[in-house]
């Protein structure tokens, strides 16, 4: 590691945050393709997303659009269209005498709906924890990194730090992941009725038997939340209670709270594996990362390295005391 790089937390992120008084996102491996701006205000950020749907090359391993909507729905940054349909049907599960629990599908624990939303009463089948688990351990090949750089349309150097680091739907599923953790702490969480398998209609359908099982052991009501179309049909065929949220558009992004912000910049890094804020290349993959909470700082000013630097030592102090910066 080289005299201007730091390896942080996601949580770490915030004292860069602090010193930026507008914050822009690119993407460096293509040459001016910058994602987003920021200003802050009182209350969170000002966003301004610049590239749409169109913009996106379409390469295999790159980031592309619907990556980009993901990263910010994840983030909290924006929502689902119908969130408010799903509120008004919240309020009526809520007036029901039977005990109603929400099942997210495992597209729903990606988007990290459940916990940017704080809905409780969460019920877990464990066949979406194995699903995600099936996708962590993908990794990059020397020779899978030359075949990326010939696609790489600038700063192909960047890439050697993903030699045998995760692929992006291994870094996808770090997210979902923590997610799911996160919501074991507080769910109830069940055996599918057969142990999942690498098809995705099998799994879904293991996620909807293991639903009725419950139902009629527990004299509940599960409602699965999906935006799977087709979860949804099988739902309907099963009948099964559901709910299908539809997705958003990234341009939808207008503002967003500070703590989205530090989430979106790692869903960022994760996702796209790289990205640059303002003079600062950040890798959410990169040789000799321990843990999934870890990103690498490289910094392009030396001004703005040794401010950080200095803050973050006082910050590790400060935490080491066991004070709350």
């Amino acid at each position: 590691m080289n005299n201007h790089e730091q390896v942080v937390s996601a949580d770490e992120l915030q004292i860069l945050l602090n010193l930026c008084e507008e914050i822009n996102i690119m993407y460096p491996l293509y040459k001016h393709f910058q994602l987003l701006k920021a200003n802050p205000k009182e209350d969170g950020y000002k966003l301004k997303v610049l590239q749409g749907e169109m913009d996106f090359p379409d390469f295999e391993e790159f980031p592309n659009y619907s990556d980009f909507m993901e990263c910010l729905l994840s983030a909290g940054v924006i929502d689902y269209e119908n969130r408010e349909e799903f509120e008004d049907k919240l309020r009526v599960y809520q007036n029901l005498k039977k005990r109603v629990y929400f099942c997210p599908d495992t597209n729903i624990v990606y988007h990290c709906f459940l916990t940017n939303s704080g809905v409780k009463d969460i019920l877990l089948v464990d066949t979406v924890r194995e699903e995600i688990e099936a996708s962590l351990n993908f990794k990059y090949s020397p020779q899978q990194v030359v075949e990326l750089k010939k696609n790489a349309k600038y700063q192909q150097f960047l890439l050697d730090e993903f030699v045998n680091r995760r692929m992006k739907r291994s870094r996808l599923a770090c997210i979902a992941m923590a997610e799911y953790r996160e919501l074991r702490r507080y769910a109830i969480e069940i055996e599918g009725v057969e142990k999942s398998t690498s098809d995705k209609e099998a799994n879904d359908l293991i996620i909807i038997k293991t639903l009725r099982r419950f139902e009629k052991e527990r004299s509940v009501l599960p409602v699965l939340l999906t935006a799977d179309r087709q979860m949804a049909d099988l739902c309907e065929l099963e009948g099964i209670e559901y709910f299908l949220f539809s997705l958003p558009h990234a341009v939808d992004a207008r503002e967003c709270s500070f703590d989205s912000m530090l989430k979106l910049i790692y869903n960022l890094a994760m996702v796209f594996g790289v990205i640059r804020l303002n003079s600062v290349v950040i890798f959410g993959e990169f040789k000799g990362k321990k843990s999934i909470d870890e990103l690498k700082l490289r910094f392009l000013d030396d001004k703005l390295f040794e401010g950080f630097d200095r803050h973050l030592r006082i910050c590790r102090r400060l935490m080491k005391l066991g004070i709350k910066a």
